[in-house]
């Protein structure tokens, strides 16, 4: 959808979204924390496991991180929006 569309009440549609979605993530990352506090470094299996968690961790803060990017752009666009005439 073009900026031209969007109204107050969209934006702020999409930001409702975002925030809730950025809860799961920032979730996300400490049920990957927890396991890795969890898993003991006895077996290799062990290991690989929280390995992978690791690897896990590091993908959901980056997801986490672009959640913040887009809010912040639309918290833009929203006072943009807000400041326009009409």
């Amino acid at each position: 959808m073009s900026l031209e569309k969007e109204t107050v009440k969209t934006i702020q549609a999409r930001l409702d979204i975002l925030k809730k979605s950025l809860v799961s993530e920032e979730n996300s990352v400490q049920y990957y924390q927890t396991l890795i506090e969890k898993t003991s470094q006895d077996t290799e299996e062990n290991i690989g496991a929280r390995w992978m968690y690791e690897d896990l961790l590091e993908e959901e803060k980056t997801h986490v991180q672009t959640f913040h990017n887009l809010i912040s752009r639309w918290e833009e666009q929203l006072e943009k929006k807000k400041a326009s005439p009409g």
